[in-house]
């Protein structure tokens, strides 16, 4: 596998040579220059992302508009880095993870707030609308020294529309989108928002979307019946820029019907979701900045069985945070700092399974952070330290280190190394019956080392090598080996080890044609006591996509992307195998007139069979047609 990996380095080198470099050499005409990427997550703080010590990850409005995708699983499945799983279609069970770490060991945020789950540890993936997403800024690599908790593999932070300037000097300015889908469902959704000169900025918007699903589970003895999903969204940004600073708010509400079948334990959930923040930023002076935010997340999730109530999972989070960050030169050197406190409670306190509440219902933690940068020249250096202090495992210090250094114009190589943990959820630690209140944080140790090229104005290359060693991780397990059908309990057993190679290269040839190609080569070793050795369970080896963008006129849009991801094992001693698979999706939006557009999508073209967890079939054949218009 080392092999493996060590090759298509040196292939997605080769693909930098003399022919994709020639394109510098075009016409002023034909030159096509690429703005400089601001990002946020990686540092809490603005940064460029050319000169990143992180790999990251930057989809925008435009990128989104265009793509055929009808979830956010669907939209980031071809990203480096990215492990997409569902029990089923739109609506189903589904996670997302980064660099081989679970999905649990993945951070994902909405607007910077934690949105997971404080019982199952993760985020109901179809409660993000893609009609209410500004963009997604997704770093790779351990990021616990920012963030804390379960940020092992990384953190995908998804930021809703924010309002600004309407076009023409117009006061508001929105869309209405209507649409229908095979199988058989609709959607409709509309964006109001703007800004004036004072600095005021608004969005505000709203979504449902419906579908009748099909029959998800392949094994035997299930409902043989259509799961269907129905969701409705609103979203709300509001922020005015002052003299002497800002105030900001924002929020996602979904609210969910999802049919699966998961017999004896329920076949219809009722979800609801929200992530808020309330915030004010003072500018104490051009180069002093303060932050104070209020944030809170719910999950709420009440299952059934034919009519009959069931378990009820609902966990809420509310926190504070505050930091401060202060700019300075010495010479020819740039320096930032900054520091914060960050504090939240985690309650599941209206939770229950089969009517048994959890014996522990809040659990507080309580945070301190500092960073320092420096910036010399072509040099950038970054370093962060926190210590986490929880309620009820204790304290956690973690920390990294991450350098980038610009070798020649448009070339930069980096280097980091980071700490992080996962703390054990309310499952983990108190599941009526057989939680384990004894566990202790899972923790990391990451390394990687990355080039960002800009070989010329019209192509970008980003690659990157690394390894993630996790010990301490938590396994469920039945308490009786010899009784598999006894009780099972969770405690720290496993450790595992990822290393992978990941490359993504970008070029437009001219203002018609682009294209985009991804490789990602994993070895996700299993280092546990029995299954030494072994692949990680679902743990993808290897996974490749490439696609396409034509503009053959003003009016018509193309894109097309087809995806390869190689065959993974079911379960953690390799004795079951998940097939290979390719997939094929294609969007074309022809503009009507100024104001009005015309989409078609289709996902998975070719309607291919296959799973991306065992004995539940992915979606076939989506067909997807809608029409936006604009005011």
């Amino acid at each position: 596998m080392r092999t493996t990996i060590l090759a298509a380095g040196v292939c997605a080198l080769a693909l930098t040579g003399p022919g994709w470099a020639q394109q510098s050499a075009n016409s002023d005409d034909d030159t096509i220059q690429l703005d400089t990427i601001v990002v946020t997550t990686p540092l809490r703080r603005a940064s460029s992302l050319e000169r990143s010590t992180s790999s990251v990850t930057v989809i925008g409005e435009e990128e989104i508009r265009k793509s055929a995708a009808l979830d956010l699983l669907s939209l980031l499945k071809t990203q480096p880095g990215i492990t997409a799983t569902s029990n089923g279609g739109l609506g189903a069970d589904s996670s997302l993870s980064l660099r081989g770490a679970s999905a649990a060991q993945t951070l994902i945020l909405v607007n910077g707030v934690r949105a997971a789950s404080a019982t199952a540890g993760t985020l109901n993936l179809s409660s993000i609308p893609l009609d209410s997403i500004d963009r997604i800024e997704i770093a790779r690599g351990g990021h616990s020294a920012q963030y804390g908790a379960d940020a092992i593999g990384g953190i995908i932070n998804i930021i809703t529309k924010q309002g600004g300037p309407c076009p023409e000097g117009k006061s508001a300015c929105g869309s209405v989108t209507a649409g229908i889908m095979h199988p058989w469902g609709g959607t409709l959704s509309g964006n109001v928002g703007g800004g004036t000169e004072d600095g005021l900025r608004y969005s505000f918007g709203a979504s449902i979307l419906g579908t009748q699903g099909y029959d998800y589970r392949l094994s035997p003895g299930h409902d043989l019946d259509k799961d269907g999903f129905t969701r409705g969204s609103v979203n709300f940004s509001l922020s005015k820029e002052m003299a002497a600073g800002a105030i900001y708010t924002d929020g996602l509400y979904t609210r969910g019907r999802n049919e699966f079948d998961n017999d004896p334990f329920g076949n219809v959930s009722h979800t609801d979701n929200f992530s808020g923040r309330l915030g004010a930023r003072l500018d104490h002076s051009e180069s002093w900045t303060s932050t104070v935010e209020l944030s809170t997340a719910l999950d709420y999730a009440s299952i059934s069985q034919d009519g009959v109530a069931g378990d009820d999972f609902d966990t809420l989070r509310y926190g504070l945070l505050a930091t401060t960050q202060k700019q300075f030169d010495l010479g020819a050197t740039h320096h930032i700092v900054q520091g914060g406190v960050e504090a939240y409670r985690d309650s599941v306190k209206n939770s229950a399974v089969s009517g048994v509440p959890y014996a522990e219902t809040k659990r507080d933690l309580v945070a301190v952070f500092g960073q320092y940068s420096f910036e010399y020249e072509r040099l950038t250096v970054d370093t962060g330290l926190r210590y986490d202090d929880n309620e009820q495992f204790g304290s956690v210090t973690t920390y990294n280190v991450g350098a980038s250094y610009e070798l020649t114009d448009g070339l930069v190589a980096r280097a980091s190394y980071s700490t992080g943990f996962r703390a054990p959820t309310f499952n983990d630690l108190y599941y009526p019956d057989a939680g384990n209140p004894n566990l202790k944080p899972e923790e990391s140790r990451s390394y990687e080392i990355g080039l960002n090229w800009r070989i010329a104005d019209q192509t970008t290359l980003d690659m990157a090598l690394y390894r993630n060693n996790t010990d301490d991780m938590i396994a469920w397990a039945p308490i009786d080996p010899n009784d598999p059908g006894g009780p099972w309990q969770p405690s720290n057993i496993n450790r595992a080890r990822v290393t992978g190679f990941e490359a993504k290269l970008e070029h437009r040839f001219d203002p018609q044609w682009s294209v985009r190609a991804m490789v990602d080569v994993r070895e996700p070793l299993n280092r546990s006591a029995g299954a030494h050795g072994k692949y990680i369970a679902y743990g993808e080896r290897f996974r490749s996509s490439a696609g396409f963008t034509y503009t053959p006129t003003e009016d018509l849009s193309l894109s097309a992307d087809l995806l390869y991801v190689s065959s993974r094992y079911a379960d953690e001693f390799n004795a079951r195998r998940l097939p290979s698979y390719i997939t094929a999706d294609f969007s074309a939006i022809y503009a009507i007139d100024e104001k009005s557009q015309l989409k078609f999508s289709a996902q998975n073209i070719f309607d291919k069979k296959y799973e991306t967890k065992e004995t539940f079939r992915a979606p076939g054949r989506t067909l997807n047609l809608s029409f936006t218009r604009s005011f």
